[in-house]
């Protein structure tokens, strides 16, 4: 007599943990993504708002959106490169610490010029932690589930980015738009406490720059930007010359919308609603 043999609780966990390439130490690196990018995002979209109340003007703002733009292209430099120096544990370790004396430098000191000094610090936490991040996906995911793990991580990073804002806008309400700000860099300098803690009990030491001799490419990829340009068709030029022109033009409202939807309309919107509408 044959018995039945159903699958348990345990064995359904696994294969969906499995299927979604969620390991102890992949899980670790999201629980850092969510908290840290929660950090990252709650004050993020509401500092024009705090840069006019320390006293700053339109130039500081101006300034503070052209560093947030201009760190996120060149940071995952640095980040890629003390990855493989050091290894993914401890860069991210590092860039940890970085992101909560930048949070800690505004709670600190009340100002706007601490600000934009601080923000170089956090602003872009995720463009630096990123190939950190990755290297991790690839160091301890088989080669068939490293695009699922790519695909989690870009999941997952979306869910600060959607509910920071309100809860930054809640902060903002309740406190109001001084203390309501550093409250929220409080939460966000405990929140990066915790994922440094998870990160370093989670995540296993690696060595540095180590490689799987299978996953090696003998392919030279041309590097040299100008041979590269020089390589497009005439309508992938266009392209490339239409995108930027396109984000330029984005970007030159992108840091004032806030300003004008909380303090020049006739009918301002609260930070909530603020925070709903960016979310």
């Amino acid at each position: 007599m044959k018995k039945d043999i159903r699958p348990t609780n345990n064995s359904r966990t696994d294969g969906i943990a499995g299927f979604l390439g969620l390991q102890r130490s992949t899980v670790g690196m999201l629980a850092m993504v969510v908290l840290v990018g929660m950090g990252e995002r709650m004050a993020e979209r509401f500092l024009p708002i705090y840069i006019i109340a320390l006293g700053g003007g339109a130039l500081a703002i101006g300034l503070l959106q052209a560093m947030d733009n201009f760190l996120s292209a060149i940071y995952s430099f640095p980040g890629g490169y003390l990855s493989d120096r050091i290894g993914t544990k401890r860069s991210l370790l590092v860039f940890n610490i970085v992101a909560m004396a930048g949070f800690a430098l505004v709670i600190l000191i009340p100002s706007w010029q601490a600000v934009l000094v601080g923000a170089v610090l956090f602003i872009s936490w995720s463009a630096i932690s990123l190939p950190a991040t990755i290297s991790l996906i690839y160091k301890v995911l088989p080669q068939n589930k490293r695009t699922m793990g790519v695909s989690m991580h870009s999941l997952v990073r979306r869910i600060p980015m959607a509910l920071g804002p309100l809860v930054g806008g809640v902060f903002i309400a309740v406190w109001g738009e001084r203390d309501g700000v550093r409250l929220a860099f409080g939460a966000s300098l405990f929140m990066a406490f915790v994922a440094l803690l998870l990160q370093q009990r989670m995540i296993p030491d690696d060595t540095p720059g180590r490689s799987g001799s299978g996953d090696a490419c003998e392919l030279k990829p041309e590097k040299n930007p100008v041979r590269i340009y020089g390589l497009m068709s005439p309508a992938m030029k266009g392209l490339l010359v239409s995108d930027i022109l396109i984000r330029f033009c984005e970007q030159i409202p992108y840091a004032f919308v806030v300003v004008w939807a909380m303090k020049t309309i006739a009918a301002p919107v609260s930070a909530v609603q603020f925070g709903l509408l960016t979310t």
